[in-house]
């Protein structure tokens, strides 16, 4: 596999959760009674629990960032999609307010708590000086989240929860890193649902309280560790995804940070994989361009390719890398090389739910909705493929073919359609 591969390497959800992180006293099963000992609300708990696995190992042994919102996936959404809460709910272990508590997760807490105190021990921080930062912030860290979630919290179990899982998201990373998951009974599939809990929209901790209160450390280390776990600091990041992203800064979460490094910046790309006496459409926002330039003619890319209309893979994984040029007689149309496996929809989903529930562009949106039009049939995905467009990880070309074409719920196009009028009538507002 190629180094610079962007692959999102995660298996099919699956309810048995690490079973030597077993809680004390017993974990729940999910959805009866929780035996289990009641939450850690207090800082004085907080300290005593993750300095007991430190005491166990020796006996045996001998820049201020932009206030955003982690929104919540629109209902609309959990109404459309099938099986909702396999794609939105985390398995493994909830970070933040939205699913704190829930009684599958119970095994998740215990986990969360050995994470969190290698962190401490790793990096020899003291958890005194951390819990002060964040309970300077609380205030706002509090309205990072939307409606009601955090109403029942007090500040100090609210601070208390956010410190928890923010070192225990790092801790983990650093456990993944260092090869030390074993250690802690956590299997091979078990990091892979972990990784796939911290993409979860509504799993999601602010940037600013992993940044400026528990890493305390500069945009470009935070940027970089994140990107780098993720699979997605190859050498196009160094020349211009991390200049980018934080040009761009501040991101809101990492599953922000994802989308923006899975985009790209549109200033990145230059024309040099186009003649300067060519017709360009470059950069995702002219995506639509694109998509309505090409498909005004033909209907996928079969046709596309009977027709004399070349397909070659962009210079870039970047999804905002995609252009078509035109040469007169002849013409090609480059994409950017995608992955899609059993991880894959979950990812899509998250992302489309993002897209819809924050004032950010939708982008990733657009991209899907060019591809769908491109696939029509198994035909397209294997034209594709050959290409070196799409590698596929699953079993058939008709399964790829069925995912593109159903991963835009209605929902989506309605809401498509419904912000491209508003921007349209606000535009002509402007000119009258």
């Amino acid at each position: 596999m190629d180094s610079n591969d962007v692959i999102v390497l995660v298996e099919d959800p699956i309810k048995n959760l690490a079973e030597t992180a077993q809680p004390e006293g017993g974990g729940g099963d999910g959805g009866g009674a929780c035996t289990t000992k009641p939450h850690i609300r207090t800082f004085k708990d907080f300290k005593s629990k993750i300095r007991e696995p430190e005491k166990k190992e020796k006996t045996s042994s001998s820049s201020s960032l932009e206030l955003e919102y982690c929104t919540k996936v629109p209902q609309r959404l959990l109404s459309d999609v099938k099986d909702a809460e396999v794609y939105y709910v985390p398995q493994v272990i909830s970070f933040g307010p939205y699913h704190h508590g829930k009684p599958h997760l119970q095994e998740g807490e215990t986990l969360k708590l050995k994470l969190a105190a290698t962190y401490f021990r790793e990096f020899v921080l003291l958890e005194d000086e951390i819990y002060n930062r964040i309970c300077s912030d609380i205030e706002a860290l509090r309205k990072c989240y939307n409606g009601t979630s955090t109403e029942k919290y007090t500040d100090e179990e609210l601070s208390v929860m956010l410190l928890m899982d923010g070192c225990a998201l790092l801790g983990y990373i650093l456990c993944v890193w260092l090869g030390y998951h074993e250690e802690y009974g956590i299997r091979y599939q078990d990091l892979s649902r972990i990784q796939q809990d911290a993409l979860l929209l509504e799993n999601q901790l602010p940037y600013r309280l992993l940044h400026n209160h528990i890493m305390n450390k500069s945009n470009h280390a935070c940027t970089f560790m994140f990107l780098e776990f993720f699979g997605m600091a190859d050498k196009s990041f160094f020349k211009a995804g991390l200049e980018s992203i934080e040009n761009s800064m501040p991101c809101r979460h990492i599953l922000d940070l994802y989308r923006k490094n899975f985009l790209g910046d549109e200033r990145s790309f230059s024309l040099t994989h186009s003649e300067s006496t060519a017709t360009v459409k470059k950069g995702l926002e002219s995506v639509g361009d694109v998509k309505d330039l090409v498909m005004a003619s033909f209907r996928n890319v079969k046709e596309l390719m009977t027709a004399g209309i070349r397909i070659k893979p962009s210079p870039t994984r970047y999804l905002r890398d995609v252009s078509f040029t035109s040469y007169g007689i002849i013409a090609c149309l480059r994409l950017p090389p995608i992955t899609i496996d059993s991880s894959t929809k979950k990812l899509f989903l998250n992302l489309i739910a993002y897209e819809m529930s924050s004032d950010v562009s939708y982008d990733f949106i657009s991209y899907l909705r060019f591809l769908d039009s491109l696939i029509d049939n198994a035909d397209d995905v294997k034209e594709l493929q050959s290409a070196g467009i799409l590698q596929n990880n699953l079993d058939t070309h008709e399964q790829v073919a069925d995912f593109f074409n159903s991963v835009l719920q209605p929902g989506v196009e309605l809401r498509c359609l419904q912000r491209c009028e508003s921007q349209n009538s606000e535009v002509h507002e402007k000119s009258l």
